[in-house]
């Protein structure tokens, strides 16, 4: 069985990979937490334990609006999602969790994390 977000697997990726580009360089974690209330989209990248500040660039905005719009033209509409990464070496694992204003509208197989998936840093 394949998992439900395997579909959004190239705009995750991507949505990622600027992630981590719009970080500081010392940052080796961070979060990125998308708000949507269904009329507005909000979000904040953040790490709590290392300092500088995250610079969230137009491409990063346009990989949000655009996983937002695939997912809900799916009938996959969340109200927040997060993409926490972590820098191990040249590598970056990440995780994706989406909440649901509803529980009982979750897709079946959405709700339940994506498991760790790794990319090289460019």
């Amino acid at each position: 069985m394949t998992n439900k977000l395997d579909q959004y697997s190239d705009v995750i990726t991507r949505l990622v990979s600027e992630t981590v580009a719009c970080t500081p360089k010392e940052w080796t974690k961070g979060t990125l937490t998308i708000d949507c209330d269904g009329t507005r989209i909000n979000y904040r990248l953040k790490n709590e334990d290392d300092p500088g500040k995250a610079i969230i660039s137009e491409d990063l905005r346009d990989l949000i609006d655009e996983l937002y719009v695939r997912m809900s033209h799916e009938g996959d509409v969340w109200t927040q999602a997060t993409v926490s990464f972590i820098q191990d070496g040249n590598d970056c694992k990440f995780n994706t969790s989406f909440e649901y204003e509803n529980a009982n509208n979750a897709p079946q197989d959405a709700a339940t994390k994506k498991p760790w998936w790794k990319f090289g840093r460019a």
